[in-house]
């Protein structure tokens, strides 16, 4: 009996051992040399998975649901098998419907910006591509708005695709589309290759796109490459924008991903904070930007260490206090690693889970657990993803044992099958979006640069209206009446300090056009 009992408890403590040393990993597709491309947590605690099915021109994606433990519910297959797919977006909005954005074409001809809805059984509701002949354009992040609907962020696509680099379209929860607005911002010298990548929505229903451009302060011989935000109303009218590279920090890198903390004080962004020396880059970092909700530049908190290279490319707040993100920097390439943070950018504690040069994703769940999704390349340049769950001593979380059930708000159960993507609808050309005209050639502004003053001239005027001179950091520094009848309005801005200044006008009638302002 005593032996027995031994036997027992040495099986059970090997067990215990075992189930100790295993790590919470998943991979997937490992036949189709998979690569990753987005992930979100559901409404039902579960998790969308969404990539590449073979690294470069994929002709398909795809798209997996996991529960808990991250074992497959469904997985779909998007494509057709001809065209390519360069998927990038993904969210989930209160019915549980799964938006979907990239870029669709046909491999060395074009691609053009596409935005997918599937209701919430993973079935294709509608979906509709920008097309712009002659030339390649791009569909980028995308944001669930309040109402269920969809903005998403699209570049160089429209008639004036060359100084329509940043654009965000949006799109009701039926497939309405309401709206696209352009940003061009770039018609100085001093800032050029604008472009964004993630678009967040904010708390007072408005939205704020994440990315960089080339921006040359003045005395600068050369451009660098900053951090570049854009703040939008909820009608997708600008408010402010903010170019990292101006003062007080004059942060010179690229923008990646923001967020919004808890208490809705400021944002913070995943940056790669670039260094330079003479006009050479000799060293960048992994850092987070802090903002305030006007788009002040608050600190910058570098986690990396000099002379090395690196990015961080995904941030989320586990709680008030801390941040989960993924970061890699190093002398010769970097591997990536998870990293716990406050919010001084303190590191708490970091983990390498697996050997990869290539970035990943954080995301946090209702019970403030981390997700890590990354992909790896092999010698043979055979790719991977994995999908990593840790708490927050990032160790591998245990496995859940209870019951939850998925996929409620579906009414039958969900097939794994390919969604082609024939039969999108067509947004064409920019008079559909701008029916009376085009926004950007209806103020003028003149001279410009200008030491004294400049003469506002714009054909809405004549209803009247008001007339405002906003700066770099989104403050009013002028607030004028235009009475009716005017078609030209003079400005002194001799006691202005000197700098990019934003003009807009808006009529008493509802128009409103806006142009940018040199003062030297």
């Amino acid at each position: 009996m005593k032996r027995t009992l031994i036997i027992f408890l040495y099986i059970a403590l090997f067990t215990t051992l075992s189930n100790a040393q295993q790590r919470w990993m998943k991979t997937y597709l490992e036949d189709l040399d998979a690569t990753r491309s987005h992930l979100i947590t559901t409404y039902d605690k579960g998790y969308i998975l969404t990539g590449r099915c073979q690294p470069n021109y994929p002709r398909y994606n795809y798209l997996i649901k996991t529960d808990i433990n991250g074992e497959v519910l469904w997985q779909k297959t998007l494509g057709d098998g001809v065209n390519v797919i360069l998927p990038w977006g993904t969210g989930m909005n209160a019915e549980g419907s799964i938006y979907f954005s990239g870029s669709y074409g046909v491999v060395g001809s074009y691609a053009d910006p596409l935005i997918m809805k599937l209701n919430s059984c993973g079935e294709k509701e509608w979906c509709y591509l920008f097309p712009t002949e002659g030339h390649t354009d791009y569909g980028f992040g995308l944001t669930v708005t309040p109402d269920g609907g969809v903005a998403f962020i699209i570049t160089n696509s429209g008639e004036d695709y060359i100084d329509d680099r940043v654009c965000l379209a949006r799109f009701a929860s039926d497939g309405t589309f309401l709206w696209k607005k352009c940003y061009n911002l770039d018609d100085t010298v001093a800032m050029d290759n604008e472009i964004a990548y993630e678009v967040i929505t904010t708390p007072d229903s408005g939205f704020l796109l994440t990315g960089d451009t080339r921006y040359s302060n003045p005395g600068d011989s050369v451009g660098y490459f900053c951090p570049y935000y854009i703040k939008t109303d909820a009608d997708g009218e600008l408010e402010w924008y903010n170019v990292a590279g101006f003062h007080p920090l004059v942060i010179a890198g690229e923008g990646r991903q923001t967020v919004i903390s808890p208490d809705s004080n400021y944002y913070y962004s995943a940056i790669r904070h670039n260094f330079w020396n003479k006009g050479n880059r000799n060293g960048s970092s992994p850092a987070m930007l802090k903002m305030d909700m006007q788009g002040n530049e608050v600190a910058v908190y570098d986690i990396g260490t000099a002379n090395t290279y690196g990015t961080m490319s995904s941030i989320a707040f586990i709680n008030d206090s801390t941040i989960s993100t993924t970061a890699g920097w190093g002398s010769s390439g970097f591997n990536d690693k998870i990293y716990k943070l406050d919010s001084l950018g303190n590191i708490l504690k970091q983990k390498l889970l697996i050997g990869t040069q290539w970035p990943g994703l954080t995301e946090v769940t209702y019970d403030e657990k981390l997700l890590y999704f990354v992909e790896t390349v092999d010698q043979d340049d055979n790719f991977d993803v994995f999908l990593f769950k840790l708490n927050q001593d990032l160790e591998s979380d245990s496995v859940y044992n209870q019951w939850f059930n998925y996929d409620s708000l579906c009414q039958d159960q969900i097939v794994s099958d390919t969604i082609p993507i024939e039969g999108c609808g067509l947004i064409v050309g920019n008079d559909e979006i701008y029916p009376d005209t085009k926004t950007k050639d209806v103020l003028e502004v003149f001279p410009n640069p200008t030491s004294k003053s400049f003469v506002v001239k714009s054909a809405y005027m004549k209803s009247g209206g008001i007339l405002q001179l906003i700066n770099m950091q989104g403050q009013n520094v002028m607030l004028e009446n235009v009475p009716s009848g005017t078609t030209n309005y003079q400005v002194d801005v001799s006691g202005l300090t000197k700098g990019i200044y934003l003009v807009r006008f808006k009529s008493d009638k509802g128009k409103e056009v806006t142009a940018k302002l040199v003062v030297e």
